[in-house]
């Protein structure tokens, strides 16, 4: 069944393959197959989740042409976007090299350098393409996403699972509390990668190969970039992001020193809005998830 789909998308994409192998194929995520062409091409065949609305792919695509032409190794696409069986295909550039799921000091402080780089090759795209359709930066609110409606699916969760709702309503109030006190509405902001933790940048023997899954990107800040690359396992990288921006004289400021630790327990709060918007849709939650989240904040539970 799947296999006929496949064989109907390429040729609708006008491309004849070889051979067809899963890449990833996760239920409510992006699905990817490398597909080998009969000229020896590998590219990638995606499938976006079933909630990616036209606007919000665009909005990708454009970051990842703009990287391109800069020189990146990225997933830009190969044509364009095409709908087919209730959902968004495209095919894009297969990445070379694979992830260090294992980082050393010396790999973490690479990580660090290459994002600053990512950065610098970023720096200003937010005036030309503004905000990403149905995104918001961390700061402003719970939640990155505008379509999730907080006080709905708290009001929903609690009806199942008082005692996570009221530990998740505090952490998320503290979190805004923080944040407020910090004074982040001056707080700058670029297009930013939005998940650059080590399995979504790969490497191979001559350094840097190239930077996957761009799902996430849109306009936050330098401290929401570092909180969601996993950072706290990997100050290092921290220190090397930094130090790299201060040698190309775009330094992080206070106000983004001061808002790197209070982001990333935002951050958690956001991870536990997706979870309850989710398990509302489908009707089970992820407590274990959610749990999970709220321990990472500094918000003791009720």
């Amino acid at each position: 069944m799947q296999s006929e789909l496949l064989a109907d998308v390429l040729a609708v994409l006008d491309v004849r393959a070889t051979e067809i192998t899963v890449l990833k194929d996760l239920p409510y995520g992006n699905r990817c197959w490398l597909v080998q062409g009969f000229r020896g091409d590998a590219l990638v065949l995606r499938r976006y989740h079933d909630l990616a609305a036209h606007e919000d792919l665009v909005y990708e695509h454009a970051v990842l042409r703009h990287l391109a032409d800069h020189g990146w190794v990225v997933p830009d696409p190969i044509g364009e976007l095409v709908h087919h069986a209730g959902g968004w295909w495209c095919l894009t550039r297969f990445v070379p090299g694979g992830p260090v799921r294992d980082e050393t000091t010396d790999q973490r402080r690479r990580r660090g350098r290459d994002l600053a780089l990512l950065h610098l090759a970023l720096r200003g795209l937010e005036g030309h393409l503004g905000q990403r359709p149905g995104w918001q930066a961390q700061h402003t609110a719970v939640s990155v996403h505008t379509d999730i409606n907080w006080d709905a699916a708290l009001r929903r969760f609690a009806r199942v699972h008082p005692r996570l709702a009221d530990w998740a309503y505090s952490a998320a109030v503290d979190a805004r509390r923080v944040l407020g006190a910090i004074g982040t509405d001056g707080l700058p902001t670029l297009v930013v990668h939005g998940d650059f933790h080590e399995g979504n940048v790969h490497y191979d023997r001559a350094g840097l190969a190239g930077v996957i899954d761009f799902g996430l990107t849109h306009v936050d800040s330098r401290p929401y970039e570092l909180a969601i690359a996993r950072t706290y396992r990997a100050p290092e990288a921290v220190d090397a992001y930094r130090e790299a921006l201060a040698r190309s004289d775009w330094p992080l400021i206070d106000v983004e020193e001061a808002a790197i630790e209070p982001i990333h327990h935002a951050f958690r709060t956001d991870m536990v809005a997706w979870q309850l918007d989710h398990g509302g849709r489908v009707g089970v939650y992820d407590t274990a998830m959610i749990e999970r989240q709220l321990l990472r904040t500094p918000t003791p539970p009720p």
